[in-house]
């Protein structure tokens, strides 16, 4: 396709011969210069020593026009035509040294410039070898590029689309990081008010008790009654026993259970100051571990411990300078409790049946060991010994 072109010469010229005849050399134009309109530089380039050399000039995809300036010495401008041959089939009128051309397509092409003659034939004046260059994304080249520039295009886009879900996972994770942090701080904080609570509430139950034990306390002082006094001041070290045991829980900060080794030191001391006698001292040793165990197996447990030191203290020395008492409780391997307790006293009487006795004390250690899913064993050998295998809370809730 040609631009800037003489529509009366073209018609004119539209007749003429296709083929052009060669004059000879002193008619022939004279090539002078050579400067082409590149449209990537969006420049003039001058190219005029390039095409001298090699008479071939070479065209970008995508050029407008060049300016090519031949010298004619016995042509005038006038008598003057041209043409891309391979491109066009009409000839054109030099009028002007700018050639401009649209949308050429690749390839490579014979420049003519010529002169008419007689019965309308053509003469050469000049000819050059002429290459359009193909355009980024045409052609194999084209097509190379085209591919090149998709999977560029598809890898830029999967990058992009796993730096956005990379982005958002982080965000995603920090932001359940920060709920979690934060759900922590709060159940940390309900947890520390949860305990807060129990210590006041296991506070309040062992001010409570010990209340009741001051009031039995007061009635026992205002009877004469000595059986009626006994069974007072029993009854108030069985409160003062419990009372202990929540004591204990509140004083330990994890409130995971009753420390029995620190109660027992606790409710041994207050026996053996309620007890004992001046002419009978007694040595109370105790075998037992770090062993914690929950309020519903402590309470039990220091009831019956309750029962076996007071009724050691009023029955086991009777006659005798001193005395002794073992007690001793640990873990079994399978998670069960085994608890022992001996005394060197006389013991119970020969022919006694420690499961059928009506004693308050007896039947109530009873009750107690079956509470705790046990069996209570009485044996005397150079002493009276009991022996009691309990479960904890939670293996006697799944008992029933």
């Amino acid at each position: 396709m040609v631009l800037c072109f003489s529509l009366f010469f073209q018609t004119f010229c539209s007749h003429a011969g296709s083929h052009a005849d060669t004059l000879s050399d002193s008619s022939r134009a004279q090539f002078i210069s050579f400067e082409r309109f590149s449209k990537i530089q969006d420049s003039l380039i001058d190219e005029s020593e390039l095409v001298a050399k090699s008479n071939r000039f070479v065209l970008d995809h995508g050029d407008r026009f060049f300016k090519l300036k031949l010298k004619f010495d016995s042509v005038s401008l006038e008598e003057v035509f041209y043409r891309i041959d391979g491109y066009d089939l009409n000839w054109f009128t030099y009028d002007e040294d700018v050639i401009r051309v649209g949308a050429l397509p690749e390839g490579n092409y014979n420049f003519i410039v010529a002169k008419q003659i007689e019965n309308e034939k053509m003469v050469t004046l000049y000819s050059a070898r002429m290459e359009v260059k193909a355009g980024l994304f045409h052609g194999i080249r084209g097509y190379i590029a085209t591919f090149i520039l998709a999977i560029i295009l598809v890898v830029l886009f999967f990058k992009g689309r796993t730096f956005i879900l990379r982005r958002d996972k982080r965000r995603t994770v920090k932001m359940l990081e920060n709920t979690v942090q934060r759900r922590t701080v709060q159940l940390q904080q309900l947890l520390a008010q949860r305990e807060l609570l129990l210590k006041e509430i296991h506070h309040r139950v062992k001010n409570n008790l010990q209340v009741i034990s001051s009031l039995l306390e007061m009635q026992s002082s205002r009877t004469t009654d000595e059986n009626v006094r006994i069974a007072i001041t029993e009854s108030q070290n069985r409160v003062l026993s419990i009372a202990f045991i929540h004591q204990n829980l509140y004083q330990h900060d994890d409130l995971k259970g009753v420390e029995i080794g620190s109660f027992l030191k606790e409710l041994t001391s207050h026996i053996k100051q309620v007890f004992e006698k001046p002419d009978c001292p007694v040595d109370v040793r105790t075998h037992v571990p770090e062993v914690f165990l929950d309020i519903d197996s402590a309470i039990p447990i220091g009831l019956i411990i309750n029962e076996l030191l007071t009724n050691s203290y009023k029955y086991a020395f009777f006659g005798r300078s001193n005395g002794e008492i073992v007690i001793e409780l640990k873990v079994l391997p399978d998670g069960d409790f085994y608890f022992r307790y001996f005394d060197n006293g006389v013991g119970l009487p020969k022919d006694y049946d420690f499961t059928r006795s009506n004693s308050l004390g007896l039947k109530l250690i009873r009750q107690l060991s079956r509470q705790l899913a046990g069996h209570i064993k009485y044996e005397f050998k150079d002493g009276s010994s009991f022996e009691l295998i309990f479960k904890n809370l939670e293996a006697r809730s799944q008992m029933i």
